[in-house]
C-alpha cells in the first residue's frame, strides 16, 4: 500500500468511526455490559458519509432546511458562507459512486478493522434471499474512552469532530431512508449514471445562496 492509500485507508477508518460514534444513541445490556452505544442502519452510514465527504451537498441541504424553516436562516447563511469561503467544496471534497439506491462506498474493511481493535462490534440478520439487513454497530467502552483522551492531543481530528456535530444538530434526527428521499431530491444526485461518481453542485449552491441572500459567494 502506497502512501496516497494509506491516508485514505486512515481517513475513512477515522471517518466511518466518527460517524458511528457521534450519531449513536445511549445504550446498555447485562449480555454486553462493554457496549455503550448503538447506530442502526448501513444505509445511514453512507448518507452521513456523503454529506461529510460533499460539502457542496451539506450546503445544499442546509439552504432547503433554511427555506422550511426561516428562523434558521442567518446562522445557516454564516455556516455556507464558510464552507465556501474556505473552499471546502473543493478542497475535502472525497467522491461516491451512485448505486442502487444512491451514494455507496463498501465499508466492509473499516468496519472489520475497527472491530479488530475493539472499538466497535456489529449485529446483523440475513433475508431469505441471503441479503445482509438490520445492521447495528455498537461502540464499545474502550473506544469512548480513547476518543475522549484523543480529541484534544489530535488537531486532525478538530474538522471532522466538528462536521459530524454540524450534521447531527441539523440533520441527526433523520433516518438513512429520510437522508436518501433528500438527496434524491438534488437533481445531479438523481441522475447520475450507475457506478460513476455523483458530480459536484458548487454552482447550484452558490445561485441558491444568491436568491436566498440576495449576496454572492
Amino acid at each position: 500500500m502506497n502512501l496516497e492509500e494509506q491516508i485514505r485507508s486512515y481517513k475513512d477508518r477515522l471517518r466511518i468511526f466518527l460517524i458511528l460514534y457521534y450519531f449513536s444513541d445511549d445504550y446498555s445490556s447485562p449480555e454486553h455490559p462493554d457496549y455503550r452505544k448503538v447506530f442502526k442502519s448501513e444505509v445511514r452510514v453512507q448518507k452521513i458519509d456523503f454529506l461529510i465527504r460533499n460539502p457542496d451537498y451539506l450546503a445544499y441541504e442546509l439552504l432547503a432546511l433554511a427555506v422550511r424553516e426561516p428562523s434558521k436562516q442567518q446562522e445557516i447563511k454564516v455556516i455556507v458562507k464558510l464552507i465556501f469561503n474556505t473552499s471546502e467544496p473543493q478542497l475535502r471534497r472525497m467522491e461516491m459512486e451512485r448505486f442502487f439506491f444512491g451514494a455507496y462506498e463498501d465499508i466492509d474493511d473499516v468496519i472489520g478493522f475497527l472491530k479488530s481493535i475493539n472499538f466497535i462490534d456489529f449485529t446483523s440478520k440475513k433475508r431469505m434471499d441471503l441479503k445482509t439487513i438490520e445492521k447495528q454497530y455498537y461502540v464499545t467502552k474502550l473506544a469512548i474512552n480513547k476518543v475522549t483522551s484523543a480529541m484534544s492531543s489530535l488537531p486532525a481530528l478538530d474538522w471532522y469532530v466538528k462536521r459530524c456535530q454540524l450534521i447531527k444538530k441539523y440533520f441527526g434526527n433523520l433516518s438513512g431512508s429520510q437522508l436518501k428521499v433528500s438527496q434524491y431530491k438534488i437533481e445531479e444526485y438523481k441522475n447520475a449514471s450507475f457506478k460513476n461518481f455523483i458530480g459536484e453542485i458548487s454552482e447550484t449552491v452558490e445561485n441558491e445562496y444568491n436568491k436566498m441572500f440576495n449576496e454572492r459567494l
